[in-house]
C-alpha cells in the first residue's frame, strides 16, 4: 500500500475507474492524481489497486451551526446520504430538510448536520 502524501487520502480502484472520472468524483484534477501516484497509468488501473487522491479544497463548513440534537459530520470518501441516514437512524428526507446539499454531489470534507448519537 502506498504512503499517501500529506493532503491526500488512499482510495482503492473500483471497476471502470480512471484518473478522469476519479478527479470529477472527488473534486480534483487528473494531473493532481497523476502527481500523487508516480508510475500509475490512468488507462491501465486494476481493481483493488491503491491510489492516493489529493484533496483540492479544505472542508466546507455548514452554512449555520447545527441545531440542538444535531451535530456536524464531515463527508468521507464513499459516503452517500442514504448510508449516513441509515447510520444515524433518520431518513434522507430529514437530512435534506436540515442541509442544503445536492445528494448527487456530496464533496469529501463537506460538513453537514446529522442527528447526534
Amino acid at each position: 500500500m502506498p504512503q499517501c502524501p500529506p493532503g491526500s487520502w488512499q482510495y482503492t480502484v473500483q471497476p471502470g475507474d480512471n484518473f478522469w472520472n476519479l478527479a470529477w468524483r472527488f473534486g480534483t484534477t487528473p494531473q493532481a492524481i497523476a502527481r500523487a501516484n508516480p508510475g500509475a497509468n490512468s488507462w491501465a488501473l486494476w481493481i483493488g489497486q491503491p491510489l492516493c487522491i489529493p484533496r483540492r479544497t479544505p472542508p466546507v463548513p455548514p452554512r449555520r451551526p447545527c441545531p440542538r440534537g444535531w451535530e456536524p459530520y464531515q463527508i468521507q470518501p464513499g459516503d452517500t446520504l442514504g448510508d449516513i441516514a441509515y447510520g444515524r437512524r433518520t431518513s434522507v428526507a430529514n437530512l435534506l430538510r436540515m442541509n442544503r446539499v445536492n445528494p448527487r454531489n456530496l464533496r469529501i470534507g463537506q460538513i453537514i448536520c446529522v442527528p447526534a448519537r
